[in-house]
């Protein structure tokens, strides 16, 4: 059953992104046909949520998806209401329905791209770093020695692919946020004169980015310490479940945006994007390999 409902989804995402794609691409959407951004995102954060239950079951997508959902919805929250945290901003047409403020589709689209870093992030099965020691390690001389590199190994165990995928995110949205401010998906505000201001990345004020990861490493830590997967990095249930809906939604998401960002002159957006997660997967490479 939830097979067939992963394909359907999957199809349905695959036929709304081709068609949003030529007339997002080519400036042919038009005003009343808006809102079909907003459930793009939505969509693809449901394909991924859906392939997430498939490849760790309900309870672990259950985390992962309370906890994404509830910490972007409370930070986004925050930030429209107060102007803090993300910055002060409003949002365009595209993005409704808004419930209290926040458009509906932020915590899918934040579903959506934390499936996606987490699908990647290089993790090591590390369930034996948990075993107590053995009688004769725990005799041995070098018993506190082997304890601290365990727990050096667990830190890294938790904190590399939460490092990782948190950068991986913040990628992402140097190159969304930039292509959403020039396409006035939202809009952000003009500072008070006099008051002084952070630099900005094409319109977009630099501590969006830094807040961006934060609240990215903060979802990730806390998913990941309630999560078997990463005791396990076999732990999905079923090989049927790989990494193509990932990869799927990595690369439509990235040639939307690019074309969107290229065709709209935001150079340096695009090779920043670009840059950073071929060093996140050429890094990827090197962890695994070791």
């Amino acid at each position: 059953m939830l097979r067939s409902w992963s394909n359907g989804i999957t199809v349905l995402y695959v036929l709304w992104f081709l068609c949003g794609y030529i007339l997002v691409a080519g400036d042919l959407l038009p005003a009343w046909l808006e809102w079909a951004n907003s459930f793009y995102l939505i969509l693809g954060g449901v394909t991924a949520g859906t392939w997430y239950i498939g490849r760790y079951g309900v309870r672990q997508a259950l985390i992962l998806i309370v906890v994404c959902a509830s910490i972007s919805y409370t930070a986004e929250w925050i930030g429209v209401h107060t102007g803090r945290w993300f910055g002060s901003y409003s949002y365009g047409p595209s993005f409704a329905p808004l419930v209290f403020g926040v458009p509906l589709a932020i915590p899918f689209a934040w579903i959506m791209l934390l499936v996606i870093a987490k699908a990647f992030a290089p993790v090591k099965a590390g369930r034996k770093l948990w075993k107590g020691l053995t009688v004769q390690q725990a005799l041995s001389p070098e018993k506190e020695s082997l304890l601290r590199s365990r727990r050096r190994a667990r830190r890294r165990h938790f904190w590399l692919p939460a490092v990782w995928a948190a950068i991986m995110v913040t990628s992402m949205d140097l190159l969304l946020d930039p292509v959403a401010s020039q396409k006035r998906y939202w809009s952000w505000a003009a500072p008070d004169h006099g008051t002084p201001t952070l630099p900005d990345f094409y319109s977009v004020p630099l501590s969006n980015f830094v807040c961006w990861l934060v609240t990215a490493l903060l979802i990730i830590n806390i998913v990941n310490y309630l999560h078997d997967e990463y005791f396990d990095r076999e732990a999905g249930r079923s090989s049927t479940y790989g990494p193509f809906i990932p990869w799927l939604l990595l690369l439509t998401l990235e040639s939307l945006f690019l074309t969107l960002a290229l065709r709209s002159g935001l150079w340096w957006a695009a090779g920043a994007n670009v840059a950073l997660l071929s060093i996140l997967f050429l890094w990827k490479r090197k962890e695994e390999a070791a």
